[in-house]
């Protein structure tokens, strides 16, 4: 018994390790339904492993990938009610993986994407 623990930690640890840097594009509409990979490692390259919106899996070029310094935080606010579609995957983690002025927030269903903070001023030049 301890040993299919142990195996199953080693697969877990494995998967997640290997997890390549870089988003999944957002409603991926390609008509493939099926799991043709499990994880970033099944992919090619730079490709991810990436749900589609019948709710398979298929190999994609990622839209973002994290450049070094890139954790800092922009300025700005996110929403507290945020309104927009139902999106329920997470398209960001921080906002440096968000372009321009965008900031990694909460939306509606809870799920972290680009949005533009509230407090967003396109006069103001941040540095």
């Amino acid at each position: 018994m301890k040993l299919i623990y142990l195996t199953l930690i080693i697969f877990i640890v494995t998967a997640l390790a290997q997890k390549k840097p870089g988003s999944c594009p957002p409603n991926v509409q390609v008509s493939e339904c099926k799991y043709t990979c499990f994880s970033d490692k099944y992919c090619e390259g730079n490709l991810k492993c990436c749900r589609t919106q019948c709710g398979g899996t298929t190999c994609l070029q990622p839209v973002t990938s994290r450049l070094p310094g890139s954790n800092k935080a922009k300025p700005g606010h996110c929403s507290s009610n945020p309104t927009g579609p139902w999106v329920c995957s997470n398209r960001c983690s921080v906002d440096g993986d968000c372009r321009g002025k965008r900031k990694c927030c909460k939306n509606r269903c809870g799920a972290m994407e680009c949005a533009i903070p509230l407090d967003y001023d396109d006069t103001v030049r941040v540095k």
